[in-house]
Formats: C-alpha cells, sequence, structure tokens
C-alpha cells in the first residue's frame, strides 16, 4: 500500500512540476490543433473530462467508430481496466480491475453496474451488447459509485449514452461495413429539426455475420431501433423522450473442449482434447470428444448434444428526461420502463442443452436537484427501482436435470446527496451521502432429477463398480432431453421403458428405480420461498486542487454497498451484502499548448464480505451455479494515460495499468464429482449427495480478471491528399499480461500474456462528408482462452476471442 502511494505520488509530483512557463511559451494558435475535449456528464455535470476530478475513461462516438468499435466486448480496446467474459447466454459479464461476476442466473446484480441513455440496466443483456451505434460517448467510472449512481456500483459504472436529438438541424448519417465471414454491420441515423424548438432523432442498426466456430456459433444476428424526441419551450425547460428496441438472435457465444479430467486417487489428471479452438460444442469431432467422456454420478458416457444452439431475445424501452431551471436550482426527473424477454437454448459449460425462458421487468424513477448557494454547489436527488423476474429454465447436464420455476422481485430506493465547498479559487472539498435500501423476495421450485449409477446415497456405487454393473454400457442409463417441468420429464421416462409405467409426480423427494436394474433415479423437490431486506449508508470525501488552470489533483475517499440476495439452490439460498472502502489519489494534466495530456491515477480498494459465483454441487448432488462471500480482497495498483500530439495530423496515446489484487480470504465449499479445484482442502465433516464437503482454501489467490500489467498503445497519423482529401492510418495494440479466468485455479484457467493488434486506413473527405476505410483486427489471428471454465460435466471448456477479421467500411454524414 505504501509503495503504491508513494510511487503515485511521485508520478503526480513529476507531472504537476513541469515548469508552466513552458506551456505560456507557446502560440495560442497551437491550441487549436491540440487534443480534443470530451464533455462527460459522469458527476451529473457538464464538463470535460480533464476537469472531472474522478477516476474515468470516456471514448466518444467519433472515436467508436474510427476504431470500429460495435459492441461492448470491444470497448476493453479503449479502457484497460475493463473485461468482458462471455460464457454463454444474454447475461453480460463486466469486470473492473477484476470486480466482477460470471454468471448464466438473471437474479444476480452486477458488481459493475450497466445503464443506457441515464437509466441503470439491472440485467446488462442485449440492450448493453446492441446500443454500440449513434453515440454520444461511453464513460467508464472505475471503482465504487457510492453517492451519485444507481445500484450496488461497487466495482464501477460503465454509461453509454446515444447522441441527443439537435433542435434547429437537420442532417443524417451512416456506417456500412462489410468482411470476412460474411458479415455486415450496418447504422444509420436521421436527426429532423421538427420546429424551432423541436427536434427528433432516429436510429437504427443491423448485425448479421457467420459463426467463428466449425457448429455454427459465435455468430452475430442483431437489430436495433432507437426514437427520441426532445423539446425545448424555453431556455429554461426541456424534455426529452426516447424508446429503443433491439431483437438478438442467431446462435449465440460458443466454446470448445480444452480437455477432461479423469478422478483417481491422487486427484485428477487432466487429458488434452486435442480439438482446435474453433471447434463449438456441436462440431462433428467434439461430440465424439463427448462420447468418449465419463459423467458421474450415473458414471455412464455422454451423448452428442441434443439440440442446436439459439437465441431469441427482445429487448424493450421507453424513457424521458425532463430538465427544468428554477429558482433554486436544476431539476432533473428520469422516468423509465425496461422488460426483456429471453426464450434460447445455449451450451454454456457444456451443457446438454440450457433452455432459459425468462421475461424481465424494470421500471425506475430518479429525481435530482442541482444548484449553487454562495460558495456551495450541491446535488440532492432520490432514486427507485423496481425488477420483476418470471423464468422457468433448465440446465441439462445430462444425468442430472434440474428444473427451475421462480419469481424473483427486487424494490430498492436511495435519498443522496453532494455537496461541493469552493474554498478558495483553485480549492474544492466533497462531501457526499447516500442511504440505499433493497427488498427482495423471491418465491420458486426446484426440482432436480439425478440418475444414479445402482442407487441413490448411501447405496451409491463407486466409479470403478459402474464398469460391472454395465451403467457404462450403450443405452444402459437414460440421457434427459430437454424438458422445463417435471410431468414432461416423468412421461419421458415411462414412455421409454426407463422406469415405472405406474410412476406419478409427487411434490416431495421420490425415488424411481431403473427397469433394467443398473440404477435408479433421485427426484428431489425443494420450493424457495424467502424475501429480506438489506440496507446501508455509503459516504465520500474528496479534495480537489487546480495547481494551474491545466493541472489537476485530487484525492478521494468513497465508500461503497451491493446488496444481498436470494438464489435458487436448495442449500445456501441467500447470501450477505458486500462493502468496499477505494482510496483514489489523482492527477490529470495538460501540457505545451494543449499538445500533451497525461493523467495520473493512484487507487487502493479493501473489499470485505465480497460476492463471488462459482460452481459447486448442492445438498442433494446437483451441480449450482451459486453466489457467496469471500471474506476479504484487496486491489491495489496505478494507472497512466498519456496523449501526445506533436503535430495536428499526428496523434499518440499510452494507457498502462499496474495490479495488485489478492483474496485475503477466500474458501470455497464443494463435494465430488465437483471437487477439482487447485487449492489446499480440509474436510467439513458434512456431506452433499452423499460425497464428504470439502473447504478448499484459496486465500491469496489473484482476483480474477486482473492482469498485474495491461497495455494499451495506440497511433494516429492523418496526411493531406490535395486540397479535399485526408489519408488516416490507425494502429491500435492491447497487450495484458497473465491472469486467471476462474475460482477453480487449475492450470488450464490461467490465461497466459498475449497482445492483440487492430490497424485501419482510411481516405476520406477532409469536411468529414464521407469515408472509406479498410480494416483489419486481431492481426496477430490468435483466438483467445479469455473465459475458461471446468464445466459441471466434468471436462475444461474454453471461450475464445474473435480470430483475424478484416473488411470495408463506407461512412457518411450529411
Amino acid at each position: 500500500m505504501r509503495l503504491v502511494l508513494l510511487g503515485s505520488t511521485a508520478l503526480i509530483a513529476v507531472a504537476i512540476a513541469t515548469p508552466v512557463a513552458a506551456q505560456e511559451a507557446q502560440a495560442d494558435a497551437g491550441a487549436a490543433d491540440g487534443i480534443t475535449e470530451i464533455i462527460v456528464t459522469a458527476q451529473r455535470k457538464e464538463e470535460s473530462l480533464q476537469k472531472a476530478a474522478i477516476a474515468i475513461d470516456a471514448v466518444s462516438g467519433d472515436d467508436l467508430v474510427s476504431r470500429g468499435i460495435t459492441n461492448a466486448t470491444d470497448i476493453t480496446k479503449a479502457v484497460p481496466a475493463l473485461s468482458l467474459p462471455s460464457v454463454g447466454g444474454n447475461i453480460a459479464s463486466i469486470f473492473i480491475r477484476g470486480v466482477g461476476n460470471v454468471t448464466n442466473s438473471s437474479y444476480n446484480d452486477p458488481a459493475v453496474t450497466p445503464s443506457y441513455d441515464g437509466v441503470v440496466l439491472g440485467r446488462g443483456g442485449g440492450v448493453f451488447g446492441a446500443a454500440f451505434y449513434d453515440l454520444a460517448r461511453v464513460e467508464v467510472l472505475k471503482g465504487p459509485q457510492g453517492i451519485l449512481y444507481g445500484r450496488n456500483a461497487t466495482g464501477g459504472a460503465v454509461n453509454i449514452i446515444p447522441a441527443r436529438p439537435e433542435v434547429g438541424r437537420n442532417s443524417m448519417g451512416f456506417n456500412l461495413s462489410y468482411g470476412n465471414y460474411e458479415a455486415v454491420d450496418t447504422d444509420a441515423h436521421v436527426n429532423l429539426g421538427v420546429s424551432e424548438n423541436s427536434a427528433l432523432r432516429l436510429g437504427a442498426a443491423y448485425t448479421t455475420r457467420d459463426g467463428y466456430n466449425i457448429d455454427g456459433t459465435d455468430d452475430a444476428r442483431r437489430g436495433s431501433l432507437r426514437a427520441q424526441f426532445l423539446i425545448e419551450p424555453s431556455r429554461d425547460l426541456s424534455l426529452r423522450i426516447g424508446a429503443d428496441y433491439t431483437h438478438v438472435g442467431g446462435k449465440g457465444v460458443g466454446g470448445s473442449y480444452v480437455g477432461g479430467f479423469i478422478p483417481g486417487p491422487g486427484g485428477y489428471t487432466f487429458v488434452p482434447s486435442g480439438l482446435g479452438d474453433s471447434e463449438g460444442f456441436n462440431s462433428p469431432a467434439s461430440n465424439a470428444f463427448r462420447s468418449r467422456s465419463l459423467a458421474a454420478p450415473a458414471f455412464a458416457f455422454l451423448n452428442p448434444m441434443n439440440a442446436d444452439q439459439r437465441q431469441d431475445s427482445s429487448y424493450f424501452g421507453v424513457n424521458a428526461e425532463l430538465n427544468w431551471q428554477t429558482g433554486i436550482g436544476k431539476l432533473t426527473v428520469i422516468p423509465a420502463y425496461r422488460e426483456s424477454t429471453d426464450d434460447s437454448l445455449f451450451y454454456g459449460p457444456a451443457f446438454n442443452t440450457a433452455h432459459t425462458k425468462e421475461k424481465v421487468k424494470q421500471a425506475s424513477f430518479e429525481a435530482r436537484l442541482s444548484g449553487s448557494a454562495g460558495m456551495v454547489d450541491y446535488v440532492l436527488g432520490a432514486f427507485y427501482f423496481n425488477e420483476k423476474i418470471k423464468a422457468n429454465n433448465e440446465y441439462n447436464q445430462e444425468f442430472v436435470l434440474p428444473i427451475l420455476n421462480y419469481a424473483h422481485k427486487t424494490n430498492s430506493y436511495a435519498g443522496f446527496g453532494q455537496l461541493t465547498a469552493h474554498v478558495t479559487d483553485k480549492l474544492r472539498l466533497i462531501g457526499g451521502v447516500r442511504y440505499t435500501h433493497d427488498k427482495k423476495s423471491i418465491d420458486g421450485l426446484i426440482t432436480n432429477f439425478i440418475t444414479f449409477c445402482g442407487g441413490p446415497p448411501p447405496a451409491l456405487v463407486t466409479p470403478p463398480a459402474s464398469f460391472g454393473r454395465g451403467c457404462a454400457a450403450p443405452g444402459a442409463m437414460p440421457h434427459y432431453p430437454n424438458f422445463l417441468n417435471t410431468v414432461d420429464t416423468i412421461n419421458w421416462l415411462k414412455a421409454n421403458n426407463w422406469i415405472s409405467a405406474t410412476s406419478t409426480d409427487q411434490p416431495n423427494v421420490q425415488v424411481f428405480p431403473l427397469l433394467n436394474g443398473v440404477g435408479a433415479i433421485l427426484k428431489t423437490y425443494k420450493p424457495v420461498k424467502d424475501t429480506r431486506g438489506y440496507s446501508r449508508v455509503t459516504w465520500k470525501a474528496s479534495a480537489e486542487y487546480d495547481v494551474t488552470p491545466d493541472n489537476l489533483v485530487y484525492a478521494t475517499v468513497e465508500s461503497g454497498y451491493r446488496a444481498g440476495g436470494l438464489q435458487m439452490t436448495e442449500s445456501r439460498t441467500s447470501y450477505k451484502p458486500e462493502y468496499i472502502t477505494s482510496y483514489t489519489i489523482g492527477s490529470k494534466n495538460r501540457f505545451f499548448d494543449n499538445h500533451v495530456q497525461l493523467n495520473l491515477e493512484g487507487f487502493i480498494w479493501k473489499y470485505r464480505d465480497q460476492q463471488i459465483t462459482y460452481f459447486t454441487v448442492d445438498t442433494s448432488g446437483t451441480l449450482i451455479n451459486s453466489n457467496e462471500n469471500a471474506g476479504k480482497s484487496s486491489i491495489k495498483g496505478f494507472d497512466v494515460d498519456l496523449v501526445v500530439k506533436p503535430t495536428s495530423g499526428t496523434t499518440l496515446g499510452a494507457k498502462v495499468q499496474y495490479l495488485d489484487s489478492k483474496y485475503d480470504d477466500l474458501h470455497l465449499f464443494t463435494a465430488a464429482p465437483r471437487d477439482n479445484f487447485g487449492c489446499p482442502f480440509t474436510f467439513t465433516g458434512a456431506t452433499a449427495g452423499g460425497a464428504p464437503v470439502k473447504d478448499f482454501n484459496c486465500s491469496g489467490n489473484p482476483l480474477l480478471f486482473s492482469p498485474k500489467w495491461t497495455l494499451n498503445l495506440s497511433g494516429e497519423q492523418v496526411v493531406a491528399v490535395g486540397d479535399s482529401l485526408e489519408l488516416v492510418a490507425n494502429v491500435d495494440t492491447a497487450w495484458r499480461d497473465a491472469q486467471w479466468g476462474a475460482f477453480e485455479y487449475l492450470d488450464f484457467e490461467r490465461i497466459p500474456a498475449y497482445w492483440t493488434t487492430d490497424a485501419s486506413l482510411t481516405l476520406r473527405d477532409a469536411d468529414g462528408t464521407w469515408a472509406l476505410t479498410g480494416f483489419v483486427r486481431n492481426i496477430e489471428d490468435k483466438r483467445r482462452n479469455l473465459a475458461p471454465q471446468a464445466a459441471p460435466i466434468g471436462v475444461a471448456v474454453g471461450h475464445f476471442s474473435a480470430p483475424r477479421t478484416y473488411g470495408l467500411r463506407l461512412s457518411g454524414n450529411f
């Protein structure tokens, strides 16, 4: 901690010690050719990114287009702190500096809060991934946002801000690109000045692409529409109303088998699959690998995938923003409603096959009053959030079929305030406080069908004996198809002569002996019904000092809170809130007449009861995705962000992040067959599914997705071609140090260090009316396993980044 603070302080001292006279000596005319300003609203007011004394990265809409960033995953090319692993399904996983959660469960609150057009998204999902067109900017706030932001933002926030309607202007624009894998990516917008005080802006986007994998997965089929109407009756009053719709289709995120684990007396032996990174889970070679894999608790060989993966998800939202300048300050009111439906099949971590059928409704309301009273600026506000989830899901593990039916509700409200005291013209002191109350309820039913070799515990036969009983013989054990209810499952078992024809479904635990005598089916029945409330006061204290008009230093201490929750598991049906206290010092600087920008940040984050998500074994012996609380974790490091513009046509950038992250107290609990962890263990004395539960002590390990070093380099060169044309060359390259991608801490889950490089060459009209760009992404043509998983069926899987892609893009603005 001391080294981080001392090192960061030294960097800041070097920055602000640059002679001010060297800046003043530059000609004023040079400022026009300097570094472009980005205006942000992260602190609920419009200000230059360089004047915002917070840890923030921002990318403008024009920069997003020039870099070819058309989805959420690619924003990591501009923000070193950000990681977005994709493991299947439509739940967005967002990590900032190792803080986030990987999950396929819709009721888990994210630690990094996504928002769209000022509206907090309870579920990131399709809107977060599909909103990257016709944008004003994307803002990434790093660290807890415990005062001015909505819910649970202990790790940070990602704000997607669309371009707003412009009164008095008629314009339109488009981007159309075509590339390999039959990729078509297009978007367009039109701005209409309807009257002297109103405007309408319409936008649309469509993306289609063949899959990167042999089985057709890792494809894209996505369409989006957006409409906004702005009316400004007077200079003190404005009302903007927006609506958006997105549909996500295709097959969706895929993966490939990396290997399998064979249990033995001395532990598990890893056997590589020999498959390439582009097989997918449903190729002929992958299904042959599945058929050679022995799975518990039936101890029989797996079948090929029983269905093609598909996505069918829709997202709809309406929102408004009222701004009214009153005698006591500016009143901002933001009501919003969002709704999503999902009816998708996905392979996830090698399920066969999961089916999610969910509907989510979200309503929110925020009101803020901001203004000044003497030497004090103030922001006062209230926030309300209501969410209802109704789901009927199954996660087919072939010999284990969990069927979940549940309704989950959240009510959250908060009151907050922040004061900024202008002590002098250069010094400002800031204090803020927020009270948040969350109430959650769940009402559901878990039904697990579990096929055992021999019989359920305690009659369970050990794996070697299964061959003697014939469990591993072809056709000896039932492999579950995809059913969303127990009646259909039992009727299928009866119709195929696996269980007695007189079997009926009862609302309790049942045992169905197999008619062939080699095993039995245990059906567990667990109603889950609970309501819990969580409350917390979070606070912030900060100081800002303007060394010069272009040099700012700041220091902040801030706390954060993420509500506890309820989950659909048979044993641990709830988990506790998490808490963070963060310490930040930073400096933002412009030198040499706006031609050099150097921003520095040092940080220390301290977590208590941090929420994590991992696969474990429930009391019934079922493999589940469970939320737990890690006792303590700490994250410390620094960021350096340098931009140099030596000439009007040359811009160079470098971003460096150093992270030292560690779980100070992390204990994970599970039992066979899910007891393959790379951490020392002790026995707890408890059992799950007849197997002893182990306590794996993973304390001292780094947080997931927290590379020690991260480096982003960029360069742009603009060359005039005649009087009216320009040639623009762009190169972006990023290096990520080695990092861990899953909580088992197995060797294959360690993501090796890697480089990824993109480049483009653009010919454009000097006045910006049109541009033609040739681009190539991932020049190295390496698919990286950026989301490894130890799958529930006992194999190692990977979810890989895109291969080399290239194409042409035509853009126009009129």
